[in-house]
């Protein structure tokens, strides 16, 4: 399967329907600030300990879901791009090839926030095998904290679980503040 490309990839998290998430649970996180709607057969899972603030395991264990927040400094402004370059660099440092260039779509308004979509296609060595997947990872400027969200599904992928992870993504919300 041809992963998407970075454009077809903000095209369906703009328009998918809302219908992709209608069995889903709201799980808040980061002190309830954020929240996302996560389908009801994606299950809490002991995920690598790698400091997800989130994690939940596709259906059958075929993918998953993370996000992490990572604090920035008093009187600084989040580095989107450099941010998910380094991230795209541990990747590597952790062993995985990234199989092609990676290339990041900035969005102006994610739920009223500056963010950035990059899909990651990933090849590990596996028993003598290679396995493929992708990350798809979007990273937000929250004020003082970048929340990274973060699919990581097989490929070739099947359309449900790309609509199910593009769901959880497009479902991204912050509580409004009561004044």
């Amino acid at each position: 399967m041809i992963i998407p490309s970075l454009r077809q990839l903000v095209l369906v998290l703009l328009t998918l329907s809302p219908g992709a998430v209608l069995q889903a649970g709201k799980v808040p996180f980061a002190r309830e600030r954020f929240s996302v709607a996560i389908p009801a057969d994606w299950e809490k899972g002991k995920g690598p300990d790698d400091g997800a603030i989130l994690y939940r395991d596709a259906p059958g264990g075929e993918g998953s879901f993370s996000i992490y927040q990572l604090p920035v400094a008093k009187d600084h402004r989040a580095n989107l791009e450099g941010t998910l370059a380094e991230r795209v660099k541990a990747i590597r440092k952790a062993g995985f090839k990234v199989s092609a260039e990676v290339k990041s779509q900035k969005q102006d308004n994610f739920d009223g926030k500056p963010a950035v979509f990059a899909v990651v296609p990933i090849e590990a060595s596996y028993r003598d095998q290679i396995v493929k997947f992708t990350y798809y990872l979007v990273l937000i400027d929250a004020r003082n904290s970048v929340i990274i969200m973060q699919a990581a599904l097989p490929r070739p992928l099947t359309p449900k679980l790309q609509q199910e992870a593009l769901g959880i993504i497009q479902s991204f919300r912050e509580k409004k503040q009561v004044p």
